[in-house]
This record gives structure tokens, C-alpha cells and sequence, in this order.
């Protein structure tokens, strides 16, 4: 059993940890907040995913450096804007993922229902098996939900050698 970090705005944070509890039932799942992410520094985390520029949690660049500098995954969102500096000198293994076309996990096509989520690179899952570059279809549940949320949840779940079919 190891811990999955998510950083994420507040109000999709109960979703998003619904939506990864339920698939990954063997993994603990911590939503990273300005109040708790001093204390978690110390943790070592599988796997960190970035949904989004959350400066509250974000500007303390000591505790995210150590967070992120312990673990094997960073997801994080190519389309965001973030401070890179963070990553300088880490031993990471870094997935992005957006609508940018040099994301290692793009689009090809998005609609109500579904999106043909588009991997372009061989990437190393968790059980370091290679995940080819493929389309994978996921149909999408929560319509509200923005795309760039999804393909970030998709993306982690693959690492977890999950087959995503529905968020």
C-alpha cells in the first residue's frame, strides 16, 4: 500500500478523492492543503499528480520540494503554469499530461460523453511495465468535470495499471 498527493482547488477536492479512492482501493489517497502540507513533508508518496496551480500550497516550496523529491510519480499538468524550479535536481519520473501537444498524455478528440484520451510516449507504470504509446476511450460520468481534470486522474490510474473506462 503505498500514498498517492494530490494537489487540487478546494472545490472539486472531495470528488477527485471519491473518484481515485474508488479505483485505487489498496492506495491511500491524500488531498495536500495549506494547513496539512507542512506535516506531510516528511512522508514518502508513490506518486504526487498536480491538478492545478493552487499557490496556497504551491508557495511553500520547502514542503513541496520534500514531497515531491521523495516520490516516483509527479502528474502533472503541461497547460498550468508552475513553478519548474521545483523539479531542478530531483530524481523523478515526470508525466505530463494536457491539451499541450508535447504532453506525454493529450486529447485526440473530446465530447459530452467520452474523450479519446491519446498516450504519445512509452511510459513505466508503477510495476515497471511499459504502457505504449495508444488511444484509449473514457467514457465520462461527471459531465462537469473539466478535461484537463480527467486526463490527470486517467493518467495516474494507468500508472496503477487500472483500465479507466469511466470518471
Amino acid at each position: 500500500m503505498s500514498f498517492i498527493g494530490v494537489i487540487c482547488d478546494n472545490r472539486n477536492e472531495n470528488l477527485i478523492k471519491q473518484i481515485l479512492t474508488k479505483q485505487l482501493q489498496n492506495e491511500n489517497i491524500i488531498v495536500f492543503n495549506k494547513e496539512n502540507i507542512e506535516n506531510l513533508k516528511n512522508i514518502k508518496f508513490e506518486t504526487v499528480l498536480i491538478l492545478c496551480n493552487n499557490e496556497k500550497i504551491l508557495s511553500n516550496t520547502k514542503a513541496v520540494k520534500a514531497i515531491i523529491g521523495r516520490s516516483n510519480y509527479l502528474v502533472i499538468n503541461a497547460d498550468e503554469i508552475i513553478n519548474l524550479g521545483l523539479l531542478e535536481n530531483m530524481n523523478v519520473n515526470v508525466i505530463t499530461y494536457g491539451f499541450n501537444s508535447k504532453s506525454t498524455v493529450t486529447t485526440s478528440s473530446v465530447n459530452e460523453e467520452s474523450l479519446l484520451l491519446c498516450i504519445q510516449r512509452t511510459i513505466l507504470n508503477i510495476n515497471n511495465k511499459e504502457i505504449e504509446p495508444q488511444e484509449i476511450s473514457v467514457r465520462k460520468i461527471n459531465t462537469k468535470m473539466a478535461t484537463n481534470t480527467i486526463l490527470g486522474l486517467v493518467t495516474t490510474l494507468l500508472l496503477y495499471n487500472i483500465d479507466p473506462i469511466e470518471i
